[in-house]
């Protein structure tokens, strides 16, 4: 069986649309309707979401299936969007309501596990393209092994992060949808094509991105070590690093949007 079942949909009308849903939403919404951010970070962690929300003023947009908090300091045209849980289907719902709604870029962030034992706890990973082992993005785009990165937002990416001095490494990751189905194999030969981590949602968050004609970039920090042998958590060593994650995502942002 190939995703999707059908493959002439890629042609075919939807029978709803984000422009629609935000339309409906519209005229539920008690008041005027916040102006949306142009550009979001896409956020995964609870614990991340708030150290945002209690580092940065702002305001909270709370109409969507999670929350959107926009940054004061710019402008408002910067938000993050969290407590939604994880994992590609909702990030690509939330994605397509929020481009309905005028966002133009995106930087999804988070923790993944490494398949490379040379990175080193506290680097950042730029992921510019991600194995689409997910059912979502095949919805989007016709299916091939690879999901890309936006090519001028990853770029700006690595410039801001060389001029920041960080330690980093440029590479594809891995993203599935079963978390405890990842297996030896599949480690072992990921690693051996140069495969850098892996995660839920990259290769949807580009591939939504592709077809919507936004931009879409990824960032990680490293949580535990995949091995043939052992497996190796580090989760509650990753507070530091994912706030520093997210203070670069944010700057990313700001500078892309001005």
């Amino acid at each position: 069986m190939t995703i999707p079942n059908l493959r002439e949909k890629y042609g075919a009308e939807p029978l709803i649309t984000p422009k629609e849903h935000s339309e409906y939403r519209q005229a539920n919404t008690e008041g005027d309707m916040q102006k949306p951010p142009e550009a979001v970070i896409l956020c995964y962690s609870k614990a991340l979401m708030r150290y945002f929300t209690a580092e940065y003023e702002g305001r909270e947009v709370s109409h969507y299936y999670g929350d959107l908090f926009l940054f004061a300091d710019t402008q408002y045209t910067v938000g993050v969007m969290g407590y939604f849980g994880i994992g590609a289907p909702t990030t690509a719902m939330l994605m397509d309501e929020l481009i309905a709604d005028g966002v133009e870029a995106f930087l999804s962030i988070g923790i993944a596990g490494s398949l490379d034992d040379s990175i080193e706890m506290g680097e950042f990973i730029v992921c510019d393209k991600a194995i689409r082992d997910e059912g979502t993005s095949h919805h989007y785009v016709e299916s091939e092994t690879f999901a890309h990165a936006s090519d001028s937002l990853t770029a700006d990416l690595k410039e801001l992060l060389r001029n920041r001095d960080e330690s980093f490494h440029v590479g594809p990751s891995w993203t599935t949808d079963a978390i405890y189905r990842e297996t030896k194999k599949e480690v072992k030969r990921y690693a051996d094509e140069g495969v850098l981590t892996v995660e839920m949602e990259a290769s949807a968050v580009f591939a939504v991105a592709n077809h919507r004609g936004v931009e879409a970039g990824s960032m990680f920090v490293i949580s535990d070590y995949l091995g043939l042998a052992d497996w190796e958590p580090k989760f509650h060593l990753t507070k530091e690093d994912i706030h520093r994650l997210g203070d670069t995502a944010k700057e990313m942002l700001t500078k892309y949007v001005n």
